[in-house]
């Protein structure tokens, strides 16, 4: 497993960074300053996709989602699935769709829930993610399929990732080829694999050897500890701990690349589980560095 100090950056193509980093940043603090109107769904065309079952776990009807093709598109490009947060749709998937699909890379934004919908538990959104990806593979030209998501979204494609739920999904469900979860509350995972009684037990003992990069910030008020993460990837298997690479954010909260302003709430399962009051504080230079890292990485594994 490699870990990162938030000055590491992840190895990019081969042109000068420095010029997109700059215009990374810029954009980033422009929206979170209200300079521009942050725009809430990732581009693309409106689509709904055909449901699915997962058995024990439940099923959906239909998935409706944004799904984009690069500008200019050629007709092999590979695509990733993003994954909301438990806020649902609000502008984070807009934010880096964008900047993948300028990397020659397709996106596909589902919408599992509305605000205030959350589910108890993330297997209720799990049919989405399957309905999803089993479309992605179906549209002509679509080569390789990665995923990502924002906590709730992050949980799950950490989850995805591990062959116990792959095996749920079926066979008719691609695997993807590429993993990014945003600070996906790591000690909530850590503990709910430990448990017995639980349908993912035994899912870290069965992560599979797939490319995963995992970005959450040290003042997470999600977490336990400043680094859980670290601890949790080290349980996996050798082979999927080679892959995996965590990278934090000196001082940044939970949803730092949020795309409005700060805020505050309650939530029963924050602390650990503990509940608690949770801040988010956009961080415009963490957003940036975080977007460039995620192009990046799916750049490397997806290759467009």
């Amino acid at each position: 497993m490699k870990l990162h100090s938030s000055s590491d950056r992840i190895a990019v193509r081969r042109h000068d960074i420095s010029w997109r980093r700059g215009l990374l940043l810029a954009a980033a603090a422009l929206v979170v300053s209200g300079g521009v109107a942050a725009q809430t769904e990732a581009p693309g065309e409106p689509v709904v996709i055909p449901g699915a079952e997962i058995s024990g776990w439940g099923k959906v009807t239909e998935v409706r989602g944004r799904f984009g093709r690069p500008p200019g598109a050629t007709v092999h490009v590979p695509a990733v699935l993003i994954l909301h947060g438990s806020g649902g749709v609000d502008g984070r998937g807009a934010f880096y769709a964008k900047a993948l699909q300028a990397a020659g890379i397709a996106t596909l934004e589902i919408t599992m829930f509305p605000p205030g919908g959350r589910p108890r538990t993330t297997k209720a959104t799990m049919p989405h993610a399957a309905a999803a990806l089993k479309w992605l593979a179906g549209q002509p030209g679509v080569t390789r399929v990665g995923v990502m998501g924002f906590s709730w979204g992050g949980s799950m494609s950490v989850t995805m990732s591990s062959e116990l739920l792959q095996e749920r999904f079926g066979k008719d469900v691609p695997k993807p080829a590429a993993f990014v979860a945003l600070y996906p509350v790591c000690s909530n995972l850590d503990r709910q694999w430990a448990e017995p009684r639980s349908d993912l037990y035994g899912a870290r003992r069965r992560m599979s050897a797939t490319p995963m990069l995992i970005l959450a910030g040290t003042r997470d008020d999600y977490e336990e500890g400043v680094r859980p993460c670290d601890a949790f990837a080290a349980t996996w298997p050798a082979a999927a701990r080679e892959l995996a690479t965590v990278r934090y954010f000196e001082g940044a909260t939970h949803g730092f690349d949020t795309q409005r302003e700060s805020r505050e709430f309650y939530d029963q399962v924050a602390h650990y589980g503990k509940g608690g009051t949770v801040k988010i504080t956009p961080n415009p230079e963490a957003a940036a560095d975080a977007r460039q890292a995620v192009v990046d990485f799916f750049v490397k594994y997806l290759e467009p």
